[in-house]
This record gives structure tokens, sequence and C-alpha cells, in this order.
């Protein structure tokens, strides 16, 4: 196990996104950040609708994880979407159905907005941290 805890020495801020049609979901988050020099975030909140729904599953219970990519043609509703941006690198999960079949898993680029989408964002102004690959290829945090 790891935790990171510091004290709140740097003001963090609560910020809300809101996407319109055919704007691309997390590319939009990801531009955001960078656009504001935002390193580290917590995706708090996320629902709307999507035109597009790109995602990977996991297919396994194997030592190394085995990934099924899909990517699927919507109308979808947004039910939820959480999760950490760290150093720029999203990893975020997220719920979804359709009129028949309810999605989750790992949220990725390439997914569309179709009429809107609402994300809230906490900043971790204060923490410096870093993904990196462990001995089974998971990608974990680290403090830098």
């Amino acid at each position: 196990m790891r935790a990171f805890k510091k004290a709140n020495t740097q003001k963090n801020e609560i910020i809300i996104i809101n996407l319109d049609p055919e704007e691309f979901l997390i590319e939009s988050i990801v531009d955001y950040l960078k656009n504001n020099n935002i390193k580290n975030a917590c995706v708090i909140s996320g629902i709307g609708t999507l035109k597009k729904l790109t995602y990977h599953r996991v297919l396994s219970t194997s030592i190394y994880p085995e990934n099924e990519y899909l990517s699927l043609e919507g109308p979808f509703e947004l039910s939820s979407l959480q999760g950490m941006i760290i150093n720029y690198e999203p990893h975020l999960h997220f719920v979804a159905s359709d009129l028949k079949n309810t999605y989750s898993g790992h949220i990725e680029f390439n997914s569309q907005v179709l009429y809107l989408a609402e994300i809230v964002l906490l900043t971790l102004n204060n923490f410096s941290l870093k993904r990196r690959l462990n001995e089974k290829n998971i990608n974990i945090i680290e403090e830098e």
C-alpha cells in the first residue's frame, strides 16, 4: 500500500468544466489542465451524455492485466466519472448506459460528448506525484 498526505499549505481549487456537443471528454479535461499548469487533479464528479464511448476493461484475474479495448457509438448517458490525473495522465473510470446495457471501465481518449458533460475537479497543487509501471505492469502512483 502507498498513501500520500499533505497539509493544505497551498490553496487547492475546485474547478467546474462544462463541455459542449462534439467536444472530446478526456482530451478537453487534459487540455484545460495543461493550459492552466495544473499537473495533478482528482475528478470528483462527472455526468453528461456521450455520442461515442471509448474504454477498456480487464478480461481476467491473471497476475498481469489483460485488457479489451472497445469503441461504441451512442447515445449514452454518462452517470459517473471519477479518478485521478497525475502529471497530466488521466486514470478515470466511468459508468454509462444506453437503452439496453450498462457499461463501466477505464474511459479512454476519443470519447465524445453528445449534448453536454459537467465535470468537477479538485486540484492537488501541494502534491508532487508521478506514475510508474511496477513489475506486474500496473501503473502505480509515487511521490516525485
